[in-house]
């Protein structure tokens, strides 16, 4: 798979063939912004969290005293290496609505022991429960207590990173934006995921990738109206990244879209606004896999390649 930099960005991406190991598990698996409850979503998606899970040097759950309540934080350290380390701070993805630590427990442990890094994964509260600004309070006062606490948590403060897939990348940029204007921590790395940079109805993607391929198009709106409050403005760039009204000065990013992803375009687009504003970036597109990919090891091998390659570009930029 082509790696782009700030340089090479393509103009246009689109997809290819579907990986055939996918599609036949796809129509077995959870899916994500199906028209049915919020609980039965979430019920779904437990498939996502059965063991067993690769090995990994050690796990503790740490509780963070955050502005809204403790926030769980599960640790994952690798089983090489005697630190300080470098540190991934992890927002994961399922629209701000359905998603456990159990269920990106396997991406953690990759990254973690094949990096060579610490992985700090968030618990942040869902929505509808909780709404905008509540998940980006937690996650940003997360990276900040893990700034504070570098030392006695074995980490280096100059390689720690903040990503997430899918919602968590939407709050992976939203987050280095909003660092960046107020003078908040500086990350060594941003690692958004086929980010929800903004609503993808408009998109070839959106209308391409409507149904058949985990994430659904039109189950976007209903992650917004739990999320949004229906005061804000959702097109403030704390909710869609992809309309701030500037990019320049954020930390070195690793981008990655999917061919078969409604939110293949608006991640696209967020790739080429951080290349033109002359950002450090490292741009990968997969045009044979689907959103949520990271999650589908155990049923792709070209899952587990894609996840095993972000990996390694994490030990190349923070790895010890």
């Amino acid at each position: 798979m082509p790696i782009y930099d700030s340089d090479n960005v393509p103009e246009k991406v689109g997809r290819d063939e579907l990986d055939k190991e996918l599609a036949d598990w796809l129509p077995r698996g959870p899916v994500l912004g199906a028209d049915e409850r919020i609980a039965d979503a979430r019920r779904s998606h437990r498939v996502l969290a059965e063991g067993p899970w690769p090995p990994i040097g050690s796990v503790e759950t740490l509780l963070v005293p955050g502005p809204h309540g403790s926030v769980p934080v599960r640790v994952h350290t690798p089983s090489t290496g005697r630190g300080p380390y470098g540190a991934l701070v992890y927002l994961h993805g399922g629209g701000w609505t359905v998603g456990t630590l159990d269920e990106f427990e396997i991406p953690m442990r990759i990254f973690a022991e094949r990096a060579g890094i610490k992985t700090y994964a968030v618990d942040y509260q869902l929505a509808p429960e909780a709404k905008f600004p509540v998940q980006l309070d937690e996650c940003g006062f997360v990276v900040s207590w893990l700034f504070a606490h570098a030392a006695e948590q074995n980490v280096d403060p100059e390689r720690i990173a903040l990503g997430g897939d899918s919602a968590g990348g939407n709050m992976t940029c939203a987050l280095t934006l909003k660092f960046r204007d107020e003078g908040g921590p500086r990350l060594a790395l941003q690692l958004p995921l086929y980010p929800e940079t903004a609503l993808p109805f408009d998109t070839d993607s959106g209308s391409q990738n409507r149904v058949g391929y985990y994430l659904e198009t039109y189950g976007v709106l209903l992650f917004a109206w739990n999320y949004v409050p229906h005061h804000e403005d959702a097109r403030q760039p704390l909710i869609s990244p992809l309309y701030a009204s500037s990019h320049r000065g954020l930390p070195p990013a690793i981008l990655v879209t999917n061919g078969f992803d409604p939110l293949r375009d608006v991640g696209h687009a967020y790739a080429r606004k951080l290349a033109h504003a002359g950002n450090d970036l490292t741009y990968v597109h997969h045009t044979h896999l689907t959103h949520g990919f990271i999650q589908f090891t155990r049923h792709s091998k070209r899952c587990l390649e894609a996840t095993h390659q972000l990996a390694d570009l994490l030990k190349e930029k923070i790895g010890g």
